[in-house]
């Protein structure tokens, strides 16, 4: 069954680098949203059905962490994620991690790594429903 995912990131070419790469992998996506502030992030998981969020780290708004514990706060099932990030510290991976990240991209990354991962994540995410 196909998802709708929120592209989250500061960055509006990486947003349209990120989409592209999703539509041209021909990953199983019904919708695809995006999202440069985490003000735009809380008020698209209020108004749309998004299953599954990819997340840049630093949003306007709200760091990963802050954005992740808002969004537990405001939904009754947590929604799966990835992280892509320019921050290699082994203590921001780990909080992550811990936070339920499915996995933790670092950029730059290419565009192949980003499907393959966010396939696996998606396939894992249609076992488990």
């Amino acid at each position: 069954m196909p998802a709708s995912i929120l592209i989250a990131d500061s960055s509006p070419a990486m947003r349209a680098v990120i989409q592209r790469a999703i539509q041209i992998a021909g990953l199983p996506v019904s919708g695809c949203y995006q999202a440069g502030r985490a003000e735009d992030v809380l008020r698209l998981f209020e108004s749309q059905q998004i299953d599954f969020l990819i997340l840049d780290t630093h949003l306007a708004g709200a760091e990963g962490e802050e954005l992740i514990q808002a969004l537990r706060a405001r939904r009754e099932h947590a929604v799966p994620f990835l992280v892509t990030s320019v921050d290699a510290s082994s203590a921001r991976i780990e909080r992550l991690l811990e936070l339920g990240a499915c996995d933790y991209l670092l950029k730059p990354f290419s565009a192949p790594t980003l499907c393959a991962r966010l396939e696996q994540a998606l396939n894992t995410l249609h076992a488990n429903n």
